[in-house]
């Protein structure tokens, strides 16, 4: 039965990911970049200035990776880099004017369509949907650093190293 309710779970969450997926191609806010430079972009607004370092962490790509796409994003004047006050080794990324009112707009227009979403759910559902996505959020972080297999194959661990 357990492995019955696990690829369930797989198949929903694929599901999920892949209807996910369709509302980010769908957003026009994120049209002048490309998914992984909106995500960062979004990332750095938030935070207000965050070290390249912290930024790669959090979205989990390595730091050359995440390097490329904050050099497009300077390249296209939405962020700027600056040598941090704190280390002076390390790089700290701010927006720019231009950088900050597509930020803004990406969080207004995603805010309304989450709100959209949301509103068909039930409202003596939506406390569980919440609960729901917290336990699930708990158990991947909880499985990021442990022993993965791939394949159903218990013989072949998952490279657990960010790409």
């Amino acid at each position: 039965m357990n492995e019955l309710n696990s690829k369930n779970f797989r198949e929903l969450i694929r599901m999920l990911e892949r209807k996910l997926g369709l509302l980010n191609k769908q957003d026009s806010c994120c049209l002048e970049v490309s998914l992984a430079q909106c995500h960062a972009l979004v990332e750095i607004g938030r935070a207000k200035n965050i070290s390249l370092k912290d930024l790669a962490n959090l979205i989990n790509l390595d730091i050359s990776t995440m390097s490329r796409t904050v050099d497009s994003l300077v390249k296209k004047d939405f962020v700027f880099r600056m040598t941090s006050e704190t280390d002076r080794r390390s790089v700290d990324i701010k927006l720019t004017e231009k950088g900050l009112i597509l930020f803004n707009d990406i969080e207004s227009k995603m805010n309304d369509k989450f709100k959209s979403i949301f509103n068909q759910i039930a409202l003596e559902d939506q406390i569980t949907v919440f609960k729901g996505l917290n336990i699930i959020i708990d158990a991947l972080e909880k499985n990021e650093n442990s022993s993965e297999f791939c394949n159903g194959n218990s013989s072949t661990k998952c490279n657990n190293t960010k790409k």
